[in-house]
C-alpha cells in the first residue's frame, strides 16, 4: 500500500526548471511537468510561462476548487507517457507551495498517487524571477518595477 508524507514532495532549483522548460520535458526522464502557481494578491508582476494559476488561499477553503485542479493535473497526465511532475510555487515558496503540494498530495487516492510528482520551486517566484524574470521564453508579464 502507498503512503503519504512530506518525502512524497521535493524541492526543485530554478535553474533545474529553466533547464525542463527549454527541454520541453524533465531532463533524465523526459517526463511532463505542469508549473502550478499557488500565489493570491501576490500573483502580479509577472508569471512561469504556461503555469497554472489556483490560490492557495482558494484551494485550503474550497474542496471543489481542489478537485478541480487534481482532476486537471489528472487529465493532463492521462495525454502523457509516465507520471507528470507538478511544480508548485508561491512567492517564496516556503508556506503556500508547500502547503499546496501536500493539500494535493492528500486528495490523492492510492490509484492516482503513482500519477504525480509532486516538487515546489526552491525560492518561489521570487527566486525565479531574480534569475529569470527578464526571459520573455521561461516568464511572463514580469514588471520588475513593480516590487522596487
Amino acid at each position: 500500500m502507498d503512503s503519504y508524507s512530506i518525502t512524497n514532495v521535493k524541492y526543485l532549483d530554478p535553474s533545474e526548471l529553466h533547464r525542463w522548460m527549454n527541454e520541453g520535458h524533465t531532463t533524465m526522464l523526459r517526463e511532463s511537468f505542469q508549473v502550478v502557481d499557488v500565489r493570491g494578491s501576490d500573483y502580479m508582476g509577472g508569471h512561469i510561462k504556461d503555469g497554472w494559476h489556483y490560490a492557495y488561499s482558494r484551494l485550503k477553503k474550497d474542496p471543489e476548487y481542489l478537485c478541480e485542479l487534481k482532476h486537471r493535473l489528472l487529465q493532463e497526465q492521462a495525454d502523457c507517457h509516465g507520471p507528470l511532475n507538478v511544480v508548485f510555487h508561491c512567492m517564496l515558496s516556503q508556506q503556500r507551495g508547500p502547503s499546496a503540494a501536500m493539500l494535493l498530495l492528500r486528495s490523492l487516492d492510492t490509484a492516482e498517487l503513482s500519477r504525480c510528482r509532486l516538487w515546489v520551486l526552491r525560492g518561489g517566484f521570487s527566486q525565479w524571477q531574480s534569475v529569470y524574470g527578464d526571459d520573455e521564453r521561461v516568464t511572463e508579464g514580469y514588471l520588475p518595477d513593480l516590487w522596487r
